[in-house]
């Protein structure tokens, strides 16, 4: 049935406005690394999502701290600010400093916040003055980093009704799901201000596994089924052990990161990419970005391999030895322009 078009939108309209603004996110921050880019947003070019709440679960160091603060380190670069929740306690500054971080205030806003609600209130009250008052380039980043849920600790867990610290032998069942009610009950209101706000938020966490599953995904984080439903995108991470030499001169180097899209509400999920966390001869944990390029052209059959050589200008090298000599060149790009080409 035929009806009058503009007709009933004026009348609409003067009863319930305009349609809302799409939720389509219009800011990304670069990873650092096309191909997680990539699996992240769908497209290379792009990364994390503006808008939107993100996890990134995994056992220690398996890239966790060290994607988040690459994440904080393009919102800087693009003219935002980064804030960093550490309810851990454990953020290296001095290595964040080294990688290229800020860490100087306003550029980097840092909080060691006692509960899970301190912290997020203390992050959301940030980017409300940042975009209300003007104080950034509307189109600046604001990134938001929460280390991690695992270790936040709920309000109701921490205090009694009087506002005094509970002893810890003063602590109940009920306090040990005293997170998962809380994250249940905040994160709708986050995720307004996230959209609101255009924020790019991150949540570190870990990842348990729960005894007796013989079908489906055994794996689990800590916090309850919040995050399931509010993070439009989960990037689970694993690791397997490098080592290097041989016999007595064997020794760890570092660790072969895999990371999955468990979820994913911006492109197909349950893609994965591998990236090697070395450690340098300081003992500072970098991504090998390298050989993740070298190995993602072997698969994408733009760089030809003959057994263990890889064929480069015409010459022959082992992955290892032609990865040092692109870095030693600085030719880095020519990987990148190879990727996207």
């Amino acid at each position: 049935m035929a009806f009058d078009a503009d007709r009933l939108a004026k009348e609409l309209q003067g009863v319930i406005g305009e349609n809302s603004t799409e939720t389509e996110p219009t800011h990304w921050l670069d990873t650092g690394y096309l191909p997680l880019n990539k699996i992240i947003s769908g497209d290379p070019a792009r990364g994390l999502p503006g808008g939107r709440i993100g996890e990134i679960a995994g056992p220690s160091a398996s890239g966790k701290t060290l994607l988040a603060t690459l994440a904080m380190i393009a919102a800087q670069r693009a003219g935002g600010i980064a804030i960093f929740v550490d309810w851990e306690r454990a953020f290296n500054a001095t290595l964040a400093r080294t990688l290229g971080l800020n860490t100087d205030f306003p550029y980097f806003v840092y909080k060691r916040s006692d509960t899970w609600e301190e912290g997020n209130t203390v992050a959301m009250k940030t980017a409300e003055a940042l975009r209300e008052k003007k104080l950034i380039h509307p189109d600046a980043p604001i990134v938001m980093v929460c280390d991690s849920i695992a270790a936040a600790i709920p309000q109701s867990m921490l205090y009694d009704d009087k506002g005094n610290r509970k002893p810890i032998d003063k602590y109940t069942m009920n306090d040990t799901t005293a997170l998962a009610r809380v994250t249940s009950t905040t994160l709708k209101a986050i995720n307004q201000y996230v959209g609101e706000f255009n924020i790019t938020a991150i949540y570190l966490n870990q990842i348990r596994t729960k005894p007796g599953v013989t079908y489906g995904d055994p794996r689990t984080t800590p916090g309850g089924g919040a995050m399931e439903f509010y993070a439009s995108w989960r990037l689970f991470t694993g690791r397997k052990k490098i080592m290097s030499g041989t016999g007595a001169d064997k020794e760890f180097a570092g660790n072969l990161i895999g990371m999955e899209t468990v979820k994913n509400k911006i492109t197909r999920p349950f893609q994965e990419v591998d990236l090697r966390l070395m450690y340098d001869e300081d003992g500072r944990a970098v991504f090998d970005f390298t050989t993740g390029y070298l190995e993602q052209l072997v698969a994408m059959k733009k760089i030809e391999q003959k057994g263990s050589y890889l064929i480069w200008e015409g010459k022959q090298y082992f992955k290892s030895v032609l990865a040092k000599k692109i870095d030693d060149e600085g030719s880095q790009a020519e990987l990148i322009k190879m990727y996207l080409s």
